[in-house]
């Protein structure tokens, strides 16, 4: 034995590397060198490694192998990992041992997304020589459970569709589900309909698993091939999702998710209703949903987007909201503020307390010199009622936010029904105008010369600001200082709670430390060189200031205001046959 050199003169002790994993074991040993993937010291790490492991009279890989998986903690254990996946198809040792090799390192791996990491080294450790594969299949049939632990990635790897197929319709049910989706996942060439054929016949069966493994990988390998897939395939899917089982549903939303492309309009249609009964508490599910609703936007079927939202709102009683799916909202919003407005109206116009709820949390904000969409033509009701019932359903849901809540009514004004236009400027002046004046009256003045009618609105709102004029020296409408001394006392601890709140929930809170600023005009950070030495860094400080309007109703008439949006936002609409 000797020492191996690498590019930049590094050495690797073979003799002391030898003693240390006959001592320590392989992964104490890999933990303690500390060797990082991409140094040149790697690769003649693993070679002197592969060289000692490799040899007949080399300790077993799995020396102390519990007693160190233990003593590795969180990021250390998947660097660790990455050296040993990267030495194990370098090794000549014996299957069986190597299975529970890597079996120990995904067990200690859970549920981190790095965790399947040793059965893609496995399959490559399977494609060295042409005998590793059929000996891992014959364990299998053999009973191994590590075996088939490994079926599908040793498959996959391979590209072994033969092997699949015979595995695919066996009546063993493990191995057969492994291989159903190793089949799916294969590039299937000039077997397509052949495969295709077997994925249908399995699709039928009674057994829920076979059946949805069947269908993914069916639909699965159509999206490969960037076609859809066969009709069957859809009366398979109606069949088994009609169930509402968690796993069904679960399936819909891969498909929608990640199979989109194989899916008839039929399919998307089936995998949408099944998806809209998701579990509020499926939280995994959910967020799938969330990706696949993004894509979809994307792919133009933004109106099914938009419907399955309200069903998901209003079948979950408010339990699913917005803020589940951030990223389909953002999508909505980049797609076009014609696309968010034509959400919003037929979110308001069709959907229950719980999905106005949603969306007036959404749109509405503080600060905003617009509103947050626009209002297309072709998104209103035909019918003058509807169109009434809408202004107000927007003004009592939208009442903090005046521009969001004066969007639909302006559109109203410009493109619906001239019925109602007293009834449309009356919302607007009462209870809008009335309240605030600021951006609202800014932006109303925009449009007075395309909505002429807008001008007496304007002008009446003019003559209630001069009206109010030195209304606020009134002492009367003073609160008392013991009003405001209880209203300060109140804030200050609702502050102090959301503060300790946001501490609690927030991800930041074990990862920085907290810095509190009280004063000043810039702040000083202590930059640590690493040579002993420290230096302050300057950063200067500028105010930042949001706007908000508090409404004059809000104070001469509280409950009166509360009456008046309350019953807009409880008024039904009125239901009319479909001519």
């Amino acid at each position: 034995m000797g020492k191996l050199m690498t590019a930049d003169g590094a050495a690797v002790d073979e003799t002391e590397l030898a003693a240390q994993l006959r001592t320590c074991g392989l992964v104490r040993t890999v933990a303690d060198r500390g060797y990082r993937r991409l140094d040149d010291s790697h690769s003649a790490l693993l070679e002197t490694l592969a060289t000692i492991l490799n040899a007949t009279d080399a300790p077993p890989i799995d020396l102390n192998i519990e007693e160190a998986l233990a003593e590795l903690k969180g990021p250390r254990f998947f660097f660790v990992q990455h050296v040993l996946c990267d030495l194990i198809p370098l090794l000549s040792v014996d299957q069986d041992v190597l299975l529970a090799f890597i079996t120990r390192l995904l067990d200690a791996g859970g549920n981190d997304l790095a965790a399947g990491t040793p059965s893609t080294a496995f399959g490559e450790w399977t494609k060295k020589s042409a005998a590793r594969p059929f000996k891992v299949y014959e364990a299998v049939r053999a009973g191994d459970g590590l075996a088939l632990r490994q079926l599908f990635t040793v498959l996959v790897m391979n590209a072994d569709i033969e092997e699949s197929l015979i595995f695919a319709q066996a009546h063993e049910r493990e191995a057969k589900l492994a291989a159903l989706s190793a089949v799916g996942a294969m590039e299937l060439g000039e077997r397509y309909d052949e495969v295709l054929n077997i994925l249908l016949q399995e699709a039928s069966s009674n057994d829920e698993d076979i059946a949805l493994r069947s269908l993914e990988a069916g639909y699965r390998a159509a999206a490969q091939r960037k076609t859809l897939a066969p009709v069957g395939f859809d009366e398979q899917l109606e069949r088994v999702v009609q169930t509402r089982s968690p796993i069904s549903i679960h399936l819909a939303v891969d498909l929608l998710w990640r199979h989109q492309v194989g899916l008839t309009e039929n399919a998307m249609n089936l995998c949408l209703d099944a998806a809209a009964d998701v579990d509020p508490d499926s939280a995994g599910t959910i967020s799938h949903l969330d990706h696949a609703a993004y894509q979809l936007v994307g792919a133009g079927h933004a109106e099914k987007v938009i419907f399955l939202l309200r069903e998901l709102f209003d079948r979950s009683k408010g339990r699913i909201t917005l803020n589940a799916f951030q990223s389909t909202c953002y999508t909505l919003k980049n797609a076009g503020s014609d696309v968010m407005g034509g959400a919003v109206v037929y979110w308001l116009l069709n959907g229950s307390m719980y999905t106005h709820q949603c969306v007036a949390s959404e749109v509405c904000g503080v600060g905003n010199d617009d509103p947050p969409f626009s209002i297309p033509t072709s998104s209103l009701p035909l019918e003058p009622l509807d169109q009434l019932y809408l202004c107000r359903k927007a003004i009592g849901w939208f009442f903090i936010d005046p521009l969001a809540a004066v969007a639909i009514p302006l559109a109203v004004l410009r493109d619906g029904s001239s019925d109602i236009k007293n009834d449309v400027l009356d919302l607007i002046y009462h209870p809008l105008l009335v309240s605030y004046g600021g951006k609202l009256k800014d932006y109303l003045e925009r449009y007075a010369e395309s909505i002429p009618d807008l001008a007496e609105v304007l002008t009446r709102k003019a003559a209630l600001q001069d009206a109010m004029e030195g209304i606020e020296r009134l002492v009367e409408l003073h609160p008392s200082e013991m009003q405001r001394e209880a209203a300060h006392v109140q804030w200050h601890e609702q502050m102090e709670r959301g503060m300790e709140q946001g501490r609690r929930e927030s991800i930041f809170e074990d990862l920085v430390a907290k810095q509190y600023i009280l004063y000043g005009r810039s702040s000083l950070t202590p930059i640590h060189t690493g040579e002993g030495t420290t230096h302050l860094t300057e950063t200067a400080m500028h105010s930042f200031s949001v706007s908000s309007e508090l409404p004059i109703l809000n104070v001469v008439d509280p409950v009166g205001l509360d009456h008046m949006l309350l019953q807009f936002r409880l008024e039904q609409r009125e239901q009319r046959e479909q001519r």
